[in-house]
């Protein structure tokens, strides 16, 4: 898995909202005793990453598998699949299931949705004649920390849903990422009681006016008084529509993380590329590089236009070289 990044020097406590994730994620495996299988969606594999140590899920008994369509390949009794709530992956559980059934395997089974389950999931559950064998949770994980000044709500199909499909649930799942309530007595749940309701909101197109009015409406059945919460720290929150501007996405990219973006494709703030290109004697392994503040250097030339990036790295090298040749001569 990816590294996580350091998010000490964030300009505000995102470490808060990592540490909930992470809280509900273990809590989960807490609720399932003893040696289970965790399948995951694939697509959710780098959002962990960015959260949680494989080793911590080692230490609660986890065998990682990813969902496939052959069935899971583990001896566990108990296997616990923490996908996001889409009838495709639905289905394929559904079909796991019932291959251990048609192979009189009898095991527990717990499915947890990303971020939380929907109707129309549940309704295939019991279509599929397996509603009874399952236990049905949810995994609230709105919102990841990307780095220490990058939030992504991890919706990559949001713009097509929206406008394609007539599908706006992506709009409910934004705004409740920014309110984060899930119980009002818990403030670390809510990024607005984490810090503070936001006071001022602003939209620029239809999809973001709608995550606007949403958010007001949550804002609006609180019962908390907010004369008692102090200064928020988050003053405005400005809102930009896709489809406000829809060339930017087709121009090519000329800092140096946008070019890497390019030809690279990062993902989940890490680009993977093949092994052989850092010396590795094996051939076709891949290598997963974490792109985040936490490297000095990167932190540095991330921004920078592409033409004085090889200008920086280039008196970077130089001075390493100096630097060393004085080690050696006074050695």
């Amino acid at each position: 898995m990816a590294q996580i990044p350091n998010l000490d020097n964030a300009p505000l406590n995102l470490t808060s909202i990592r540490d909930q994730s992470q809280k509900d994620l273990l809590n989960i495996l807490k609720n399932v005793r003893g040696k289970k299988c965790l399948v995951l969606d694939p697509n959710l594999s780098g959002s962990l990453a960015l959260l949680i140590q494989t080793s911590v899920l080692k230490e609660h008994g986890v065998e990682l598998r990813h969902l496939l369509a052959e069935p899971v390949p583990t001896d566990c009794t108990k296997v616990l699949y923490l996908v996001r709530s889409h009838h495709n992956l639905v289905k394929l559980i559904c079909s796991h299931i019932q291959y251990d059934i048609s192979k009189g395997v009898q095991r527990e089974y717990h499915v947890y949705s990303v971020p939380r389950r929907t109707v129309v999931c549940e309704k295939i559950f019991v279509k599929e004649k397996v509603h009874h064998l399952l236990k049905i949770g949810d995994f609230p994980l709105y919102m990841i920390p990307l780095d220490e000044d990058v939030l992504s709500f991890e919706l990559d199909f949001a713009f097509r849903e929206c406008h394609v499909d007539g599908d706006t649930s992506s709009l409910w799942h934004i705004a409740k990422a920014i309110h984060k309530l899930e119980d009002i007595r818990d403030f670390f749940m809510c990024l607005q009681f984490s810090f503070g309701v936001i006071p001022n909101v602003r939209a620029k197109g239809k999809a973001s006016a709608k995550v606007a009015d949403i958010l007001n409406r949550m804002q609006g059945k609180e019962l908390v008084n907010l004369s008692d919460m102090g200064a928020p720290e988050i003053d405005t929150l400005i809102l930009l529509d896709r489809e406000v501007d829809m060339i930017t996405p087709m121009c090519s990219q000329l800092t140096y993380e946008g070019l890497l973006d390019e030809f690279l494709h990062v993902n989940n703030g890490a680009v993977e590329f093949d092994a052989s290109i850092m010396g590795a004697q094996q051939e076709g392994k891949k290598m997963k590089v974490p792109l985040n503040s936490s490297d000095k250097l990167f932190k540095e030339i991330r921004d920078l236009n592409f033409e004085v990036v090889c200008q920086v790295l280039r008196q970077k090298a130089t001075s390493m070289k100096q630097d060393y040749t004085e080690m050696t001569t006074t050695s």
